[in-house]
């Protein structure tokens, strides 16, 4: 009896220790399934990282030139600031230069508006800043000017002939002489026209009208017109100018009122090219 007891003992016992026994592989291995998972969701996140590490372009700083693909010595680099400042300071243009090593899966031209607009590179009356933007890996040399300068001095013919004369230069590893070029290029045809806002009021370019052709203006009316391609406007004293404005300006109605730069083609009539546009529309 004690031994028909102890062997049921013993048989009930070793089913239970099969029993936990097995349900223990079970959880292992779950828990081991569990783990694989996880490390692989771990080794998924960090390729997802990396990768997008690499197509995004680095957050760059303000300045003239941001090398940060390291192409430039210290003392040209240093030399093209001082060069770049200078002419800024006696035009009111911006230029500045970037390399980059790349921008990623962006475009360039996407790159260098976002950059222009985030800066805010040039006077913000005018828009008539230049970036000039080296990417290494790519082999490219883009040019991005303000809405203002391309109106005025730049064809895509002439932004194009400046960027084959700095990429030769840059292929042959001549990066000071390449940017130095192209800057002489760009500031040359920038110095043909004055940038230097010389009237805020239409009334000031009647009494000056000798003087006021290619003159720039910043000052606002209230649309009264259209006549073909030109806007009419008024200021507060009544007197009217016809405004040619860019192809990408905002829709514009009657009675908008509109703030605007630009520079004067013609003084009888008052007709102005207009740089930039700010609108309050009308309700």
């Amino acid at each position: 009896m004690i031994d028909s007891c102890a062997n049921a003992s013993s048989n009930h016992l070793n089913q239970n220790i099969r029993i936990r026994g097995g349900l223990l592989s079970v959880l292992i291995s779950k828990v081991d399934a569990v783990m694989a998972k996880c490390k692989n969701c771990i080794i998924t996140l960090i390729l997802i990282l990396a990768v997008g590490c690499l197509s995004e372009p680095p957050i760059l700083k303000p300045d003239w030139i941001v090398d940060q693909a390291n192409v430039l010595d210290p003392q040209d680099e240093n030399d093209l600031i001082n060069r770049l400042s200078d002419f800024y300071d006696s035009t009111s243009v911006a230029v500045v230069g970037i390399t980059l090593e790349s921008v990623g899966d962006l475009t360039v031209e996407s790159f260098a508006q976002s950059l222009y607009q985030s800066w805010e590179v040039g006077n913000t009356e005018t828009h008539n800043g230049i970036i000039v933007l080296l990417l290494i890996e790519d082999r490219l040399v883009h040019i991005e000017v303000g809405s203002g300068i391309a109106q005025e001095v730049f064809t895509s013919q002439a932004l194009d002939s400046v960027e084959i004369i700095m990429a030769d230069l840059f292929a042959n590893g001549d990066f000071r002489r390449g940017f130095e070029s192209g800057f002489d290029l760009l500031m040359r045809r920038v110095n043909s026209v004055s940038w230097e806002i010389a009237y805020t009021s239409l009334g000031h370019t009647l009494r000056d009208s000798i003087g006021s052709l290619n003159q720039i203006i910043s000052t606002e009316g209230v649309i009264i017109g259209f006549d073909e391609d030109e806007v009419i406007v008024q200021d507060s004293d009544g007197i009217e100018a016809r405004l040619i404005v860019p192809a990408d300006s905002p829709v514009l109605s009657i009675d908008d009122v509109i703030g605007f730069t630009g520079r004067i083609d013609e003084n009888d009539p008052l007709v102005i090219r207009v740089l930039n546009l700010d609108v309050d529309y009308a309700f």
